[in-house]
């Protein structure tokens, strides 16, 4: 789990991918460099007779032209995407930025640029005269120079690739169906199609036990519930998780209850170093900040200042992905077993919060839009038909009551009122025949 986290924290920032081109690059030019020193200057061989052979001087030429230029290239893609960060924070909303960041695309191009520089920059300094007073000879190396100018042509179509990708990055499409994988992908991790014979669901535990204090302040990003289970089990005590992924804490806020409450202070320091606490949350495990992230679309196109219904009722149908996958598989466990012994409890996010969380943060907003309204009602319709719980379809229809019963408060135009109650009463005869088929 230690090392999933660090991964994922890895590949989310904007370096990482940067940072393994720029290593390949070096090693790429000791490489080439060291194998044009193993071969002959005789070029006349059909084997090394492709290769374009340019002098000391031109080689220097080219090499510092390809390195200034290269270097030049990653500062204007690096300022596009960041110009294009500050635009979609502002019109999309922040927490939407680090989709951008961890945007491989971007990440590679960047790469790919800095990369040619350090290659270009790394064989230039393997070019030498000859030196007579030391007895050294000219040195050209006829590969690696060939190889930097093949790299430059493919920077130039890169760069072309670069300009296409962020124009259309910026897209609400693209942005929607981003963050509807990542909730999606959430989903799948924290609500499986099987869930594993060791995570069961439990009542909560009893009052009591010593208390186990965070030492940080921030967001919770992840837990290692594993990590947890091997200190819980390793020392015959039982640990209840009292906040969830996502929750805010602050110093000397509990963390976790021990049973018995003796061992509390044994297992506090092991305890803590399986929670991630960070300044902004991470969709990796929280199920409600990624399916946040789709509906903020929504709130945000239905602000007064932007006024777009239509990018809402994308979001709806979007979040609809996730939602149905959800309401379709088993309820998650809280509580993880070892050796058939309940060790850690622990709280889940429930299908009535994932159900309720679209139509509660859009509902005051969406009065005055019937694209919006009937795309929620839409949405319940499907949640209805994937459910296998019982709950969820009660869940469903207070929530399609309520969002009727704050549209006839509103009072909107008899004509919008009538085309919401129509739109509701197809919805509803459509679901009564696909019921009666079943």
């Amino acid at each position: 789990m230690k090392i999933m986290d660090w991964w994922q924290r890895a590949r989310g920032s904007f370096w990482f991918v940067p940072l393994i081109c720029l290593v390949t690059a070096v090693i790429l030019a000791q490489g080439m460099v060291a194998l044009d020193s193993r071969l002959s200057e005789d070029f006349s061989s059909p084997w090394t007779a492709w290769v374009y052979r340019v002098g000391i001087d031109g080689s220097r030429s080219m090499l510092s032209a390809i390195g200034t230029s290269m270097l030049a290239v990653a500062a204007t893609a690096f300022s596009i995407t960041i110009s294009v960060v500050v635009t979609a924070s502002a019109t999309y909303g922040p927490r939407l930025v680090g989709n951008f960041m961890s945007d491989r695309g971007n990440q590679a191009v960047l790469g790919i640029f800095v990369a040619t520089f350090v290659y270009a920059l790394m064989v230039l300094r393997t070019i030498r005269s000859a030196d007579e007073q030391n007895g050294l000879p000219s040195f050209v190396p006829h590969l690696a120079v060939n190889l930097a100018i093949l790299m430059a042509v493919a920077n130039a179509v890169v760069l072309v690739w670069f300009i296409h990708h962020i124009a259309t990055s910026v897209r609400v499409e693209t942005l929607a169906h981003g963050v509807r994988e990542n909730f999606r992908s959430v989903v799948d991790r924290m609500h499986p199609a099987e869930v594993p014979e060791n995570i069961v669901h439990t009542e909560a535990l009893q009052i009591g036990g010593g208390l186990v204090n965070s030492e940080s302040v921030g967001f919770i990003t992840s837990i290692d519930f594993s990590g947890l289970c091997s200190v819980a089990a390793s020392n015959d005590a039982v640990v209840e998780v009292l906040p969830r992924v996502g929750d805010h804490v602050l110093p000397h806020e509990p963390l976790v209850r021990v049973w018995p409450e003796s061992k509390a202070d044994d297992i506090g320091g092991a305890v803590r170093r399986n929670f991630r606490v960070g300044n902004s949350r991470s969709a990796w495990q929280d199920t409600r900040y990624a399916e946040q992230q789709v509906l903020e679309l929504a709130v945000r196109a239905l602000s007064p200042g932007t006024n777009d219904p239509y990018t809402a009722v994308n979001s709806i149908e979007e979040v609809a992905c996730g939602i149905t996958m959800a309401v379709s598989r088993p309820a998650p466990g809280n509580t993880m077993l070892s050796d058939d012994t309940a060790r850690i409890h622990y709280g889940t996010v429930g299908l009535d919060e994932i159900v309720d969380m679209p139509f509660d943060q859009i509902r005051p907003y969406a009065l005055d839009h019937v694209m919006v309204l009937t795309a929620l009602i839409d949405l319940g319709t499907r949640i209805k038909a994937a459910s296998i719980h019982d709950g969820v379809d009660a869940r469903v229809r207070r929530n399609v009551e309520t969002l009727m019963e704050d549209l006839r408060a509103s009072k909107p135009n008899p004509h919008d009122l009538r085309q919401v109650e129509a739109h509701l009463e197809l919805r509803r005869s459509d679901l009564a025949r696909a019921e009666e088929s079943d």
